[in-house]
């Protein structure tokens, strides 16, 4: 007997998971998500700069929104 783990989201993939609950010879085990699991921090400062400006944030909008 092989053993094949997959992990994966129920809700992209719920045809896959309902053909293979109907299958006699797959068992299904379901982990919940625990609650306090950190949330990986993910960190690009290598991938992108740091912007760095000084002025109305508000003005600058409407004058594109004007613009249009």
């Amino acid at each position: 007997m092989k053993q094949i783990t997959l992990k994966i989201n129920d809700s992209y993939y719920d045809i896959l998971v309902q053909y293979l609950r109907r299958l006699t010879y797959v068992e299904i085990e379901t982990k919940e998500k625990q609650p306090n699991e950190p949330k990986p921090n993910y960190d690009f400062s290598d991938l992108s700069g740091k912007l760095e400006w000084k002025g109305d944030a508000v003005n600058q909008q409407r004058i594109l929104r004007d613009e249009w």
